[in-house]
């Protein structure tokens, strides 16, 4: 894993810019609606793009969404039963849909073993969804924590 670099207060990066070890950045955001909130950005290597991740509270948690990312990359989101918790494979699509006439956006990420969960939803591939809809969080629509 790279090193986190401190660039003022507010801002730190995982890996230095314009290297190949370079992964993204968290960044303060201190202004209405999301006042002291942290935002997450991955860079993506592939297409050289930097794509938000998710908002938290602290530094430290944003930093591990990136991190989490970096290790284990988008994992189902499918609640298997309560002994299992949450499935834990590695996610390879997104199914989502239209809620409230088009008033919500219903998603979830999902395996292969899972993906045919939501038969009736459009799916995309992770990057066509994050592309099309300016990001995507782990877990978002979750109450409560993975198991």
């Amino acid at each position: 894993m790279s090193d986190w670099f401190e660039r003022y207060n507010g801002l730190s990066q995982l890996g230095r810019e314009h290297t190949p070890d370079y992964r993204g950045y968290v960044v303060r955001v201190d202004s209405e609606p999301n006042p002291e909130k942290w935002f997450t950005y991955a860079f993506d290597q592939d297409d050289q793009h930097t794509y938000w991740l998710g908002m938290s509270d602290t530094e430290a948690e944003a930093k591990a969404v990136l991190e989490r990312l970096l290790v284990h990359g988008w994992v189902c989101e499918v609640f298997e039963n309560s002994q299992a918790g949450h499935c834990k494979d590695q996610a390879v699509k997104v199914k989502h849909i239209w809620h409230e006439r088009g008033q919500e956006r219903l998603r979830s990420l999902l395996c292969e073993r899972h993906g045919d969960v939501f038969s009736d939803w459009a799916q995309m591939t992770i990057p066509a969804y994050i592309r099309t809809y300016n990001g995507l969080e782990q877990d978002a629509a979750f109450i409560g924590k993975r198991l």
